[in-house]
């Protein structure tokens, strides 16, 4: 009769523990994965207190805290940061003489940036000067 595989890893076993033991079992089954849950139990912690008790904790002593958010809009100086990217919102002169593709190139960007800064003004209001 021919050997199983559960045979040939019961052999390993017997053979070499310190290798093939943590895979398998004396009798050559596998053994079951680790279980992974223990890296959530810490988001669990507050559904185990009662709400009475949730009440009456201060806000420093909860174990979520709220990231402080950086600011959607920021303006330094002529550099304008949306949202953790910079833009360019600076309107290019025309060169003298341009050739048609020069022409199109500069006229179109600043096109795009005056665009850009009435749909900021609508967004953020007229508070914040653009």
């Amino acid at each position: 009769m021919a050997k199983t595989y559960k045979d040939y890893c019961r052999e390993a076993v017997q053979r070499d523990p310190k290798t093939y033991g943590s895979m398998f079992n004396e009798d050559g089954s596998r053994k079951s994965l680790p279980n992974m849950s223990n890296i959530y139990k810490q988001k669990r912690i507050l559904s185990d207190i009662p709400k009475e008790e949730l009440k009456n904790l201060k806000r420093s002593n909860c174990i979520y805290k709220k990231k402080d958010r950086k600011p959607e809009l920021e303006i330094r100086g002529a550099e304008i940061i949306v949202k953790g990217r910079k833009l360019n919102l600076t309107i290019l002169k025309m060169p003298k003489n341009p050739t048609k593709k020069e022409y199109n190139r500069v006229w179109m960007h600043n096109c795009r940036v005056r665009e850009r800064i009435n749909k900021l003004k609508k967004q953020y209001g007229a508070a914040v000067t653009i």
